[in-house]
């Protein structure tokens, strides 16, 4: 089902209303308990809401008068981000005639969807005013109000307003995409009674995504939303731009692929009874050039690729000039991957009436509790009698900095060659600079952090994101030295697939820093005489090695002219894996102790750590410029040193 928010235009001074009185607000919490309790044996979660009142208001926009069902709800949250709405089959309200009743779950952009009552006269007679269509007049009349359940508007206690009206599906978009596939054009006459859908990233194939470790929250932030930088990463041809194509087609993507789902998914395509599908949130265009040639250079010959047809047509311009600002991506017609998802398994239903059950694998928690209702949702309705969800732990392909470093590089520079191509009077852009692969790019030449010198223009600079004590290059790497053969050793005894050690992200070797602090605190706050200060680090205890935590050091210290280590303990990572470079202070680890005697002792200095991230340049005259070059080459050397680390 899909939405779409609208102005209302109806008559409110017609609404009927609805008084609920004690008897039905007891029958109404009993029904909401009830559908709560059953939501939640399923394996998921929905958070009841109360409603003030409701009523149908009719609509005569068109000839034949249509209802709107108006429910207040008892609610500040912002009506405006329902991105969906679910209605369960109605059932009659035992005490009034010709009332029926239905649960609404509305799905918002937060984990767990929303329920909330509704009921509603189903024989409501209203009086149809006088029209006048091509010339011809239509006198008012007593009519029966159709009410389909399809137009809602919900109000908030702020008033806050939001029309909404449930599209069963899109017709011509989705069924022109189902007419297009492999099942419609060449096994037809199959009459297949399963259905599997399975997720393409981070479900089938291990999805690059940019690292904490190196670079800033805020930049992540950017690069992740629509239209800030460029399309937003999930819409970004780039993010799945892994190297010369040609090489990644002859090698199968190997390395990028979950192969423990990729045997399901052999296992589903080979079953006669199965129709299998891959079904992702990613665009139609761009990724209809990328993503079936993956699948086929994996011989994954689904009956259905399900890219999300938002747009369907490829647009002629690669971006728009609008206020000063560009814009990259049109606009949606669905309102979230959700609900395409939900929208594209009905029409898929409806095509394929033999279905009968349907199993779902994805690796996001809160997708899986929604579709775990949906497919209950379905089971209710009789469009289908088994529904499963299966929960893939999300898995990322090996840490690759230089390639994220030159994807991130590509993205601002693209976006500042569109930025100053708006200010000089275009409108729009109809291409941009390739990004070009060489047969060698295992490397990236080192960036001092200036993508060009316009002003406006965006810029690498060093951000400083936490506080910590450097160790010394030889003190890290007796450490590590130290302590590696015990990773390893732990790491061996446990067994691990093939294609999960040769191509999953796996902790890496950093070592080098203690956290004194998860923030960049002020100069006056740093602990132990504040930043320049050399520290002695006694290590007292180590984690228990694992492939999903890598391996930790607790540790004490204490100002070089102190005598006494302070009572605090910090957290000295050797091993971890990038993508969770924010939780490795808030992980658990399971210590060991050491002795007096094995307790190591190391040097370091208190120091900000630094992370890359985005500055606006808008200094264009060449003074301003000139003061600020002592500025700027600090923050070249601390970029450049960041780039050779990594």
């Amino acid at each position: 089902m899909s939405l779409q928010n609208e102005t209302p235009n109806v008559p409110e001074n017609e609404e009927q209303k609805f008084d609920i009185d004690v008897q039905a607000k007891e029958w109404i919490e009993q029904q909401i308990e009830e559908e709560v309790n059953r939501i939640r044996k399923v394996g998921s979660s929905v958070l009841p809401l109360k409603i003030l009142n409701c009523g149908i208001v009719p609509n005569f926009d068109r000839r034949k008068a249509k209802a709107v069902n108006r429910v207040e709800l008892d609610t500040n949250i912002d009506v405006n981000k329902i991105q969906q709405v679910m209605v369960s089959p109605p059932v009659s309200y035992p005490h009034k005639a010709h009332f029926s009743y239905v649960n609404l779950i509305l799905v918002t952009g937060q984990p767990i969807p929303f329920i909330a009552p509704y009921l509603y006269q189903n024989n409501l007679k209203v009086t149809q005013p006088e029209s006048e269509e091509d010339g011809r007049k239509y006198p008012s009349k007593l009519v029966t109000l159709k009410n389909d359940l399809r137009e809602f508007l919900f109000i908030n206690k702020r008033g806050i307003r939001a029309r909404i009206t449930i599209h069963e599906y899109f017709d011509g978009l989705l069924q022109r995409q189902f007419n297009a596939s492999p099942f419609a054009t060449h096994r037809s006459d199959r009459r297949p009674s399963k259905l599997a859908i399975f997720d393409f990233d981070s479900t089938l194939f291990l999805s690059p995504l940019l690292s904490p470790s190196l670079w800033d929250s805020s930049l992540l932030n950017a690069l992740t939303t629509e239209n800030q930088f460029g399309p937003g990463w999930w819409r970004d041809i780039r993010s799945l731009e892994l190297g010369p194509v040609d090489d990644l087609e002859k090698n199968g993507w190997k390395g990028y692929w979950n192969e423990d789902i990729v045997a399901q998914a052999r296992q589903a395509i080979s079953d006669e009874d199965t129709m299998a599908i891959v079904l992702t949130g990613r665009r139609y265009h761009p990724f209809h050039r990328v993503v079936p040639a993956m699948l086929s250079s994996k011989s994954l010959h689904f009956d259905l690729i399900g890219l999300r047809p938002d747009p369907e047509t490829e647009a002629e311009t690669v971006w728009m000039g609008k206020g000063g600002n560009v814009i990259y991506n049109p606009q949606s017609v669905f309102a979230s991957t959700m609900d395409f998802k939900t929208s594209f398994i009905v029409n898929l239903l409806d095509n394929v009436p033999s279905l009968r059950s349907v199993t779902m694998w994805d690796d996001r928690r809160h997708h899986v509790d929604k579709f775990r209702y949906y497919l209950d949702h379905l089971c209710k309705k009789s469009l289908i009698e088994k529904g499963e969800v299966i929960y893939v732990p999300a898995l990322r392909p090996k840490y690759n900095p230089a390639w994220e470093r030159k994807v991130v590089n590509h993205i601002l520079e693209t976006h500042n060659l569109a930025l100053h191509e708006h200010r000089q009077g275009k409108t729009n852009g109809t291409k941009w600079p390739p990004l070009i692969w060489e047969k060698d790019d295992a490397t990236v030449s080192e960036s001092k952090g200036r993508l060009s010198g316009r002003p406006g223009d965006f810029t690498l600079v060093p951000v400083r994101t936490a506080t910590i004590v450097q160790l010394g290059k030889e003190d890290a790497a007796r450490l590590h030295q130290l302590y590696e053969p015990r990773y390893k050793d732990s790491l061996n005894k446990t067994e691990v697939a093939l294609w999960l050690s040769e191509g999953a992200e796996s902790p890496e070797l950093f070592g080098d820093r203690v956290i004194l602090h998860r923030k960049a605190l002020p100069k006056d706050d740093v602990p132990f005489g504040g930043i320049g200060t050399v520290v002695d680090v006694k290590v007292i205890a180590i984690s228990k090695p694992s492939r999903q935590h890598g391996m930790t050091l607790k540790v004490m210290m204490k100002p070089q002219d102190k005598t006494q280590y302070s009572s605090e303990e910090y957290l000295l990572p050797m091993w971890y894996k990038p993508s969770e470079h924010g939780m490795v202070s808030k992980a658990s680890y399971q210590w060991t102790y050491f002795d007096a005697s094995e307790q190591e002792l190391v040097k370091g200095t208190i120091d900000y750590m630094y992370s890359l991230g985005v500055e606006a340049l808008r200094k264009s005259d060449n003074k301003r410029k000139r003061e600020n070059e002592s500025e700027q080459d600090v923050q070249d050397t601390k970029v450049a040193k960041i780039i050779k680390e990594t």
